[in-house]
């Protein structure tokens, strides 16, 4: 009798702990079932699109680009692998990398796509790792991706930078990758970056003929365009060591008064020689090595001209 009744308790034991740890996993099998989302979509149909499209504001990325490319372009973020999405007629499937992500987007139609995710998951955005809970979370991620802040998000805008150039026009080693040019090397990609060239001048304000186009203003003719030009007028003085009065604004600089900026003039105070041979550039009876700021070479050109009004050139010990 003992011994039924202990094999009886462990019997009921045993029960207890196999019944609690299946349900323990179906809970947890529950929770990571697909939801409908619709910010899945969006951006698997992007994905879609984006490879097989040869028109639109993705058209220089198509078939070229990589998905985990066009997710940073469009939507400020790349997956944390695995994924699990499923098809609007439930059938689910596990994406384990970008690779198996580009086959599902290609294998979509119009008749079977992706309208559902499993939550949560994680995504990389420039900040970090984030967890994304809910579709709430998840439209929030991407209407967020907004680099000129105008309100469209990134994948529905043409211009993220609102610079005046197409996005798919700053694929400037056209590798069919947008996220990877970067003329300053300043960390931003030039679809994001106001001033691709970090001249000091905005890459919408290098329009000099006022076409709304900055891709065909060319002052100096080295067939570089001035937006993507370290010297627009090619004297020699780079265009951000034009700042004479050192105010952050190279544009309002024009040393001889002629009405042209001094980045744009070859010869700044007009005396007939060139910016980048001249001792004195900007005509203020201090030499250019003499005055502090900007130093090219020995020549400061333009740099430290603070004196038009008041001679306060640092170093020159009119302080």
């Amino acid at each position: 009798m003992k011994t039924l009744k202990t094999f009886l308790a462990l019997t009921i034991l045993i029960g207890g702990l196999f019944s609690c740890t299946t349900d323990s996993n179906t809970i947890d099998i529950q929770d990571q079932q697909p939801e409908v989302s619709e910010t899945a979509r969006i951006i698997t149909d992007n994905l879609k699109n984006t490879t097989s499209s040869t028109t639109g504001r993705n058209s220089s990325m198509s078939g070229t680009a990589s998905v985990d490319a066009i997710l940073e372009f469009d939507f400020c973020f790349n997956f944390v692998y695995p994924i699990t999405l499923a098809y609007n007629n439930g059938t689910t499937v596990t994406i384990n990398n970008s690779a198996e992500l580009t086959a599902v987007v290609h294998n979509m139609t119009a008749d079977l796509y992706i309208d559902a995710i499993s939550f949560p998951f994680d995504v990389v955005t420039p900040t970090g790792t984030q967890t994304i809970t809910n579709e709430s979370e998840f439209a929030a991620a991407i209407s967020s991706c907004d680099a000129d802040q105008d309100g469209n998000p990134n994948y529905t805008d043409t211009d993220d930078d609102n610079d005046g150039i197409v996005d798919t026009d700053e694929d400037v080693n056209v590798d069919g990758n947008t996220t990877n040019d970067d003329i300053d090397g300043d960390g931003l990609p030039n679809y994001q970056d106001a001033d691709d060239d970090g001249d000091g001048i905005d890459t919408s304000n290098e329009d000099i003929d006022g076409d709304g186009d900055p891709t065909n203003d060319d002052t100096d003719g080295d067939g570089v365009a001035n937006y993507q030009d370290q010297d627009d007028d090619n004297d020699g003085v780079n265009t951000a060591d034009e700042d004479n009065d050192h105010n952050g604004n190279v544009a309002d600089d024009d040393s001889d008064n002629d009405g042209t900026p001094d980045y744009l003039d070859t010869d700044s105070d007009n005396d007939g020689v060139a910016d980048g041979q001249d001792s004195d550039a900007d005509g203020d009876g201090v030499n250019d090595d003499q005055e502090g700021g900007n130093d090219n070479g020995g020549n400061d050109d333009n740099g430290g001209n603070d004196d038009n009004g008041g001679n306060d050139d640092a170093g020159n010990g009119n302080g």
